[in-house]
């Protein structure tokens, strides 16, 4: 399997089947908009949460990514159409079960002159699996156990067992110096990508340039800025008045309000995650009760004004592998529901946390809101709590079985890699996101996992899934669509796998 393309600039987005891209205009424009005291030519985008570090091997948020993914880049990148191309390696194949050679582009550099080479991906990868490296991003690096140099232009990728998807796994592992420290990320941020960092303002912005230097195609836009703006209103009024380019998750009800809006059906799927390990979890018929007593549709048609679609019992859209067309959302049925409460022996419900960070997730404190109500229609008395999302970043993460477990937590999931292996870490007793644990659902995504033979993969991942309808880890909800707010005068395409490549946007003149 030898995969050569000549690296190049990325193609728009295509839209198929379940990703589909809506665009919307509000009128003409002359083009002439910007924001006082900046170039013309150069990018304003506007984001909710400031980023607690630029170090791209250690968070993996929008806040952060909309800075790391055009500073650092990946051995292999998706292109506009969501297929596996070529980035700083120019080729790959598999040698054999548990090993994977890469050829490195030549000549590439990073931004401080260091040379990259396979020096630099040895250490990337080392780094990021290393079990003393608090990485928020171990679902990304599963199955991966070291890197090993062949030459300087040639690295082999090591895999404790056959590993089907460590293609779409060197998508999501950005290479980083081996000068690389704990200090990296903050005042450091040196990658090879097409801009580079200049400067970050603690709490107001993030200030980046055109690097005129790049391996590749150089970007059109010469420098952009990305600014902290916590309010929703005053980021669609500064989008208004010219001030900034692009907002992200523009509420449902300011898409109208906006010069442009940019949607699209994203690899994003919202839940609410139970702790089995809580007592009043760990009956499988309590957890389809509560599945039972959410009205998705409701949820969608009222909290996302449609901007959602209910998905199918499933953290997957038609088109991923693993995709179980036979599965559809739990109805709702709050009858049936009390019903199953009643027969677990909780005819009275009980008293339970809900878990949900501020500002993270378009409409999610709204949406925690709404299931609370529903679970409380049915006597499951659950109480939102909401954090800082730094802070729910961190507490999220505290294993079920250990004192301050959360006992449901809202989150999306994102499915980059278009494939059923990507949600391991939640869904597996192991997992480092996981407050679950059903040896089925392990056998069957290590089957999954282990095949080179993508039927039988497929296979296995909807008998996955099927039991994990009957044993259900979570409260599914929506497959969530990214609502942008865009300037007229910004031409750009939004992307299903929620990466962001400002070289492929362009500002009219």
């Amino acid at each position: 399997m030898d995969h050569s393309k000549t690296p190049g600039r990325l193609s728009c987005l295509i839209a198929t089947g379940a990703l589909l891209i809506v665009t919307a205009a509000c009128g003409e424009g002359d083009g002439s908009q910007g924001p006082t005291g900046r170039a013309s030519g150069d990018l304003v985008v506007a984001v909710a949460t400031e980023p607690s570090t630029l170090d791209p091997q250690l968070v993996n948020d929008r806040s952060s990514r909309i800075v790391t993914d055009n500073v650092f880049e990946t051995l292999l990148v998706r292109d506009g159409s969501s297929q596996i191309q070529p980035r700083l390696a120019d080729r790959y194949e598999r040698v054999d079960d548990t090993t994977w050679r890469f050829a490195l582009h030549p000549g590439v550099t990073f931004h401080d002159g260091t040379p990259f080479n396979a020096d630099a991906v040895v250490f990337s990868i080392e780094r990021i699996i290393d079990e003393e490296f608090d990485t928020q991003r171990t679902s990304y690096t599963e199955g991966i156990t070291g890197a090993k140099k062949i030459d300087d232009q040639t690295v082999d990728i090591l895999t404790e067992e056959k590993n089907p998807v460590l293609p779409a796994q060197m998508t999501s592992i950005p290479m980083v110096p081996p000068s690389a420290d704990k200090t990296f990320g903050h005042d450091v941020v040196v990658g090879t990508g097409p801009y580079t960092f200049k400067a970050w303002q603690r709490g107001r912005e993030i200030q980046l340039a055109r690097n005129d230097s790049y391996w590749g195609e150089k970007a059109s836009i010469p420098a952009f800025t990305v600014r902290v703006v916590p309010d929703a209103q005053t980021a669609l009024s500064a989008l208004q008045a010219g001030e900034v380019d692009l907002v992200f998750d523009l509420f449902p009800e300011q898409a109208k309000l906006a010069p442009q809006v940019k949607e699209i059906k994203a690899a994003d799927f919202s839940y609410i995650a139970f702790n089995t390990h809580k007592k009043e979890l760990s009956d499988p018929r309590v957890r389809r009760a509560m599945n039972l007593a959410v009205d998705k549709k409701m949820l969608a048609e009222t909290i996302y004004q449609g901007h959602a679609s209910p998905n199918q019992a499933q953290n997957l859209a038609q088109g991923m592998l693993g995709f179980n067309a036979g599965l559809t959302p739990f109805p709702y049925d709050p009858e049936q529901a009390k019903k199953l409460l009643t027969e677990a022996g909780y005819a009275n419900g009980f008293d339970i946390e809900l878990h949900v960070p501020i500002g993270r997730y378009s409409k999610g404190e709204e949406s925690a809101d709404f299931v609370s109500s529903a679970l409380g229609a049915i006597g499951i008395r659950a109480k939102v709590v909401k954090h800082d999302w730094n802070d729910y970043r961190t507490l999220g993460r505290v294993k079920g079985t250990e004192a301050g477990a959360f006992d449901l937590k809202y989150g999306w999931n994102s499915n980059e890699w278009f494939d059923a292996a990507r949600i391991k870490s939640h869904i597996t007793c192991a997992g480092a996101s996981s407050k679950y644990c059903n040896e089925k659902v392990d056998a069957l995504i290590k089957a999954g996992g282990e095949s080179f033979d993508q039927a039988q993969r497929q296979r296995d991942y909807e008998q996955m899934w099927a039991e994990l309808n009957e044993d259900p880890y979570s409260i599914y909800l929506l497959q969530q669509h990214y609502i942008f707010g865009a300037s007229k005068r910004l031409v750009w395409d939004p992307r299903p796998d929620d990466s962001y490549f400002v070289a492929t946007m362009r500002l009219t003149t």
